[in-house]
């Protein structure tokens, strides 16, 4: 009972005591730890099937200028992975946003190269006596892709599906909220005043 004229103050300066058991939901490091790992997992993968196509095309002569600018795309994206990765496990935000830059130069140069190198899924076809070319460069691309004839195409799978989960979980909102660490110290019994 306080005095008239005087509302009567909580002991504990004002905060609300939260029932016993009940813990607030933390946004601990695990998606951000998890997007850094899917990002080094699609760099990885991206950068093995770059450079085991430039093993075996290395020595050829006079391959058109679209296969460097293929290459150099994909070495930019590995090199956004492996810098996000770093700075998320780091935990700093800019992390996530070079984790989402290059789940979508992954995903882009994946699906566009077949614009830059002209008969591309030739890469692709392995021991595939069954497939045949047709006049679309895109579907004949995507056909001997998905069709996995060889390691080049498999790879190509992988960091597509690996792009597109790099994506999604570098953008989650727990991933962003424990970056920013808005509650490194949410937890914390002296951060509350308790």
């Amino acid at each position: 009972m306080g005095y008239p004229g005087h509302p009567q103050q909580n002991w504990q300066g004002g905060h609300q005591q939260q029932p016993m058991g009940y813990a607030e939901p933390e946004s601990g490091p695990g998606l951000a730890v998890t997007s850094g790992i899917v990002g080094l997992g699609a760099g990885g993968v991206l950068l093995t099937q770059t450079i085991m196509l430039m093993s075996d095309f290395g020595d050829t002569p006079g391959l058109p200028d679209g296969w460097m600018v293929m290459n150099i795309a994909h070495f930019a994206a590995v090199g956004l992975a492996v810098l996000g990765a770093i700075l998320v496990f780091v935990r700093q935000i800019a992390g996530a946003f070079l984790l989402m830059t290059s789940a979508v130069v992954t995903v882009a140069v994946i699906v566009l190269d077949p614009l830059l190198v002209k008969g591309l899924f030739f890469t692709m076809l392995g021991a595939l006596p069954e497939f045949v070319p047709t006049n679309d460069d895109f579907g004949n691309y995507f056909s001997a892709m998905f069709e996995f004839g060889n390691e080049q195409a498999v790879l190509r799978v992988v960091a597509l599906v690996l792009g597109v989960l790099l994506l999604i979980i570098a953008a989650l909102p727990p991933s962003l909220r424990w970056l920013r660490g808005s509650d490194r110290n949410a937890h914390h019994p002296y951060a509350q005043g308790w």
